[in-house]
């Protein structure tokens, strides 16, 4: 069974668990709560499948089982929905990818290297991946909001990890937000190389490998 497949079919029984009869049972807050999140996850399941543009949101709300009313109260309009469902995409691959490597604990250079090649993988093999984060991302949100986003989910971290090689005396000091910038400028590029590209598995390989060189030169050996 396909990655994409088995993403599917969760995601549908995510929103057949919020089904109109039990969310009426539940406090006012919570039911709120579960309403935006199985329109999220609808959308998600969709926009993944089909792309945002052919994806209507009469489609979203027949198959999240939920009025257009609870659509508009939730979120402006389809594009502020791809907002939402993009941030949790995100949210979801920086968890997968350090889920990953939790075994490296403690060895941070080896962990910061194989974090860079899950996050690679992930996005190079993952169609619903590439379909909401590098495909509609860019075009829906627009390049400067895109990468605002992503800013906001990978400046922290590299910033956090850059300023600990630091303290450990394993890297040189350096202006810790701008190196941090520029790692994130060049992980975008390779992962929009990756996404467009005929041949993933070699541009994978390669964008790996050069982001490894890049990235891994910062970094010393533990002391």
């Amino acid at each position: 069974m396909s990655e994409l497949l088995k993403n599917t079919q969760r995601h549908s029984e995510s929103v057949q668990d919020m089904s109109p009869a039990k969310v009426r049972l539940r406090a006012p807050q919570q039911r709120s709560h579960d309403t935006r999140a199985a329109l999220v996850a609808t959308a998600r399941q969709l926009f993944a499948n089909r792309g945002f543009h052919a994806t209507g949101t009469g489609d979203i709300v027949e198959l999240a089982q939920v009025t257009r009313g609870a659509l508009y109260h939730h979120f402006k309009n389809k594009e502020d929905l791809f907002e939402a469902v993009y941030r949790q995409t995100e949210l979801d691959l920086n968890e997968e990818t350090q889920a990953a490597t939790l075994a490296l604990q403690g060895q941070t250079r080896r962990r910061v290297l194989a974090s860079l090649e899950a996050y690679l993988k992930l996005l190079a093999t993952r169609r619903d991946l590439q379909r909401i984060l590098l495909i509609d991302g860019p075009v829906v949100l627009g390049w400067e909001r895109w990468t605002a986003i992503r800013s906001e989910f990978e400046l922290a971290r590299w910033a956090r990890t850059l300023a600990l090689l630091i303290e450990r005396g394993q890297m040189v000091q350096a202006p810790i937000e701008p190196l941090a910038q520029i790692i994130i400028a060049a992980i975008n590029g390779a992962i929009l190389a990756v996404a467009h590209t005929r041949d993933p598995d070699t541009t994978l390989t390669e964008m790996t490998q050069a982001l490894t060189l890049l990235i891994g030169g910062l970094i010393r050996e533990s002391p």
